[in-house]
């Protein structure tokens, strides 16, 4: 029988999390504090850890350290109530398995042990389930919970802390280049350079110039010597931005970069070294580039050592609430125009649309829209979606999205005869959650499972 160890200093999810689990057919141990939890996890024939961030005494991060040094394949699954991008990458990077927010989806739970402990039989062939890496540094915000995002949180924190070479792949506006500077200030190469290069936006021989550096008279205009990007990134990071853009004579050179590490500037013959991680990122696909004989081969498969997928927004709808307060936001820092209300109608329009241009068509959108809309309501004729040109009237009422939240979940409650297990899967949230917004909104309800 298996045990698991649960370390959570509130009394009611401990006990929640150790009747499941004990119906479920594991053995369950309970820490309340930090010393608690090292002390048996170290000590005790424990299999598993479920490791809240927030502990007395010590926080988990530093628990979940401890554990890493005593015992690197015992796998740990940090539960936190600070569900956000910071705290899944250092999760993550400090040897977690998986990162989980409050409250805690049980049937998630269930299987996310499941695979860990299918996992973790390659413990007995001497293979680590995880690592102890540094502590990253917190830089360039990314935004959104849904799961997609949680997955490339996670990608980042398992690998930022190599010199693997990782591809970015999604649609413009995606947020490409976020994902790169994340990969690099959570890293312990975060204090060397990193150096972003738009590959498209050069001609062919400026871009060789650029990347590669020249020396004194080298082509007409070339009046001194110049290091080129590879050597400004010394020791940092290199990102190439649509890479698929660059001719087939660069990807000669950047192959050799990637597999010699080494290159010379134009018009030079000394052999330079390069030690740079680089970071690609397409919104093409390069495989059918391949078949094309659009893009080199061989360095296509030098690239994908790790191929990182972005989701476009319109699949991932579901952090837009988040987006468009964080935007709004960063707006207001920036612009000093505040926006404080979002009508329904103007949220309507947000969430109907499907944003071809991702998270920036959003932003500019919005930043648009806050220019446009007088006093701190985000108007919906402002947001000029799908080549609207205004002239709407205003709802009648404006709601806060409280107000709107509240509405919805008691019209749902109705719609379900006020099942909670199938309102819960309609709103697209867990059941511990619509437990909450209840109680939170004051609703009235029959209660029925």
């Amino acid at each position: 029988m298996k045990t698991i160890l649960i370390a959570d200093d509130e009394k009611s999810i401990r006990r929640t999390l150790e009747l499941h689990l004990c119906e479920e057919g594991y053995e369950v141990l309970t820490a309340v504090d930090g010393p608690d939890a090292v002390a048996k996890a170290v000590e005790k024939e424990v299999d598993l850890v479920l490791l809240d961030l927030r502990l007395p005494g010590m926080d988990g991060f530093e628990v979940l350290r401890i554990i890493k040094e005593r015992r690197p394949a015992l796998p740990v699954v940090m539960i936190t109530a600070y569900d956000d991008m910071s705290t899944a990458i250092e999760a993550i990077r400090l040897g977690a398995m998986d990162h989980l927010g409050k409250p805690v989806d049980l049937d998630h739970l269930d299987g996310v042990i499941e695979k860990i402990f299918e996992m973790s039989s390659l413990s007995r062939d001497g293979v680590l389930l995880c690592e102890s890496p540094e502590p990253p540094f917190e830089k360039n915000i990314m935004v959104g919970r849904s799961r997609s995002m949680k997955e490339v949180y996670k990608t980042i924190g398992a690998v930022a802390d190599s010199r693997a070479t990782v591809l970015i792949h999604g649609e413009s506006g995606t947020g490409k280049e976020l994902v790169a500077r994340a990969l690099h200030f959570n890293s312990q190469f975060r204090n060397r350079p990193f150096i972003a290069v738009a590959c498209s936006a050069l001609a062919p021989t400026l871009l060789e110039s650029e990347l590669f550096g020249h020396e004194r008279g080298a082509f007409t205009g070339a009046y001194r010597t110049k290091p080129g990007k590879f050597e400004l990134a010394e020791g940092g990071t290199l990102f190439l931005d649509e890479i698929s853009e660059t001719s087939l004579e660069i990807q000669v050179k950047l192959l050799r970069v990637l597999q010699e590490r080494e290159f010379e500037r134009v018009g030079g013959d000394e052999t330079l070294k390069a030690d740079v991680r680089i970071i690609a990122a397409t919104n093409k696909d390069l495989s059918a580039l391949v078949a094309r004989n659009d893009f080199r081969k061989d360095l296509y498969y030098r690239l994908t050592v790790v191929t990182l997928d972005l989701p476009p927004l319109r699949d991932r709808k579901e952090d837009i609430p988040m987006l468009v307060k964080f935007f709004l936001e960063k707006i207001r820092h920036e612009m000093g125009k505040s926006v404080e209300v979002v009508p329904q109608e103007s949220m309507s329009r947000i969430f109907d649309h499907s944003w071809p241009g991702n998270v920036r068509e959003l932003e500019n959108t919005l930043r648009r829209a806050v220019l446009l809309s007088p006093g701190n309501v985000l108007l919906p004729e402002a947001l000029r979606i799908d080549g609207s040109k205004g002239g709407d009237k205003l709802p009648l009422m404006i709601k806060p999205l409280q107000e709107l939240e509240r509405e919805h979940i008691e019209n749902i409650l109705a719609f379900t005869n006020h099942e909670k297990k199938r309102a819960a899967r309609i709103l697209g949230i867990s059941r511990p959650t619509l437990d909450r917004r209840i109680r939170e909104y004051g609703l009235n309800y029959s209660q029925k499972e």
